[in-house]
């Protein structure tokens, strides 16, 4: 990683006895654009709140470019929050919500209107500049919140959901967008999220939290191909758990079939991702297919194993020119390469 933009050292913040966020480090590179994933209440907003200054800090210290900010407030931190809510102000029009906070810090007037304009440029809105933001559609509400954010040139942009209120096809579009902004201004985005796809799909790095910690972080390909745990490995993307017993050197599974794997004695949890299972007659594993979903770009085959468990199997659209019906037997195959050997404690 480049040096830090932004370092929290021993953050924490607690609700009397409820502690939302245990003591953590991160740091933050300038130019990452890093999703914060998890589970709802799992802290994630009340750690960007409180990089935001929105929320006190129960320990620990914000750093931001070499400068100690954390006992300084909102308005003074060189962060600017995008709100789930979007927080736009509905007696304005796109223009004046967009160079509010410019007119609030006295920006000379030549200035707010080239930087407004650059803005709305950026966001594809300049036809809209002088209509009431109560006549936009909600991705169009959305791009101008991120204009009135980035219009201050906030050294980082945090985001609270901000494609959480919209249906699945603006969504898709909205993340194609925040890509192209950030790509094209070269910032630093602080994002968080509950969705793992937008998070994949999205970020540069990924920080997962479990119940107030960050139990892995990395780029989105480390996250997926190696999760650290079940809860990451199931977290993020669909994953399946083959329970087994290592026994000097050698994983016994409890669906059956057996491999050799180092590592110390003891329960274990072999995860396989969906994608990399492949169905052939002399597998691994068997079982017996139980149904078949057809989703677009693959068809989910879901099997149940000899030891009772089901998982599910993707097969590429057009890769299999018949697939196997309800009730037939199959075989279970993937390379070494493709599973991930968890302890199970």
């Amino acid at each position: 990683m480049t040096q830090a933009l932004v370092r929290l050292r021993n953050l924490s913040k607690a609700y009397g006895a409820s502690i939302a966020v245990h003591p953590l480090d991160l740091d933050i590179a300038q130019g990452d654009f890093l999703a914060i994933l998890g589970p709802s209440g799992c802290g994630k907003t009340t750690l960007l709140r409180m990089m935001g200054g929105f929320a006190e800090p129960t320990t620990g210290t914000i750093e931001i470019a070499g400068k100690d900010v954390t006992q300084t407030g909102p308005e003074k931190r060189p962060t600017n929050m995008v709100f789930q809510g979007y927080g736009l102000f509905p007696h304005m029009n796109v223009r004046q919500n967009v160079s509010y906070g410019l007119k609030l810090r006295a920006v000379a007037p030549e200035e707010i209107r080239a930087r407004v304009t650059e803005m709305l440029g950026l966001v594809h809105l300049e036809e809209f500049a002088e209509r009431s933001v109560n006549e936009l559609s909600g991705g169009q509400q959305q791009r101008v919140a991120l204009a009135r954010a980035l219009v201050m040139r906030p050294a980082v942009l945090l985001l609270d959901e901000p494609l959480g209120a919209l249906d699945l096809k603006l969504r898709k579009q909205m993340q194609a967008e925040l890509r192209r902004i950030h790509r094209s201004l070269g910032g630093t985005f602080v994002f968080v999220t509950h969705d793992q796809e937008e998070a994949l799909g999205l970020a540069s790095r990924i920080a997962v939290m479990e119940a107030g910690r960050i139990v892995q972080q990395g780029d989105p390909q480390a996250i997926y191909r190696r999760p650290a745990s079940r809860f990451v490995s199931t977290f993020i993307g669909d994953a399946n758990l083959l329970e087994g017993q290592r026994e000097h050197g050698v994983i016994s599974l409890g669906c059956g079939g057996s491999f050799p794997s180092p590592g110390a004695d003891g329960a274990v949890n072999v995860v396989i991702r969906p994608e990399a299972l492949r169905l052939n007659g002399t597998g691994r594993i068997h079982g017996t297919v139980v149904d078949s979903v057809f989703l677009g770009a693959f068809t989910k085959i879901i099997i149940e194993l000899d030891n009772g468990k089901e998982i599910a199997v993707h097969i590429p659209e057009g890769q299999v020119l018949q697939l196997p019906a309800a009730g037939e037997r199959v075989g279970l195959s993937w390379n070494d390469t493709a599973m991930r050997c968890l302890d199970a404690t």
